[in-house]
């Protein structure tokens, strides 16, 4: 099977809103989930927010296929530190279940890793839900470590 990223473009703004619609779908029924969408997540409507971040100079948004079709998507972002750091963000990273084990998330990550390090970031945070194993375990393979633990409680 051929896995294949590149950086997204207006073309890829369809795919892109509906990869980012499953991947919220997936977000929902996890612990966290809907607090992150809130806090964190793109919000509607989604094909203003993408086209402005295609345009974004401090994101990288990448488009992840499988024998030429869109499957995944990565959204990074820069952010400069107190200490004057860089940390790049990804704030998605998520590929299609069906084409999941193939190689598109680890390609889609890779080529994160690379962006960040060409715009000399210190290192790289990705958000992962507490209850999603799999993502923890993908990422821990890849080198990653949890820095941080957000607790949060319900109160109605």
């Amino acid at each position: 099977m051929e896995v294949a990223t590149r950086v997204a473009d207006r073309d890829d703004l369809a795919a892109l809103v509906e990869l980012y619609r499953r991947f919220r779908a997936d977000l929902l029924g996890e612990r966290g989930g809907a607090v992150h969408l809130v806090k964190e997540a793109f919000s509607e409507p989604l094909e203003a927010r993408f086209s402005a971040l295609l345009e974004d100079g401090e994101r990288l948004v990448l488009i992840g296929l499988l024998e030429g079709v869109p499957v995944g998507t990565a959204i990074s972002r820069l952010e400069v530190m107190p200490d004057a750091s860089q940390l790049a963000t990804v704030e998605v990273l998520y590929v299609d279940p069906p084409a999941r084990e193939v190689g598109v998330g680890e390609k889609l990550l890779e080529d994160v890793l690379d962006w960040a390090a060409q715009h000399d970031a210190d290192s790289v945070d990705v958000w992962v839900l507490p209850g999603v194993r799999e993502s923890k375990n993908f990422l821990e393979g890849s080198g990653f470590v949890a820095r941080l633990l957000v607790m949060n409680r319900r109160l109605a």
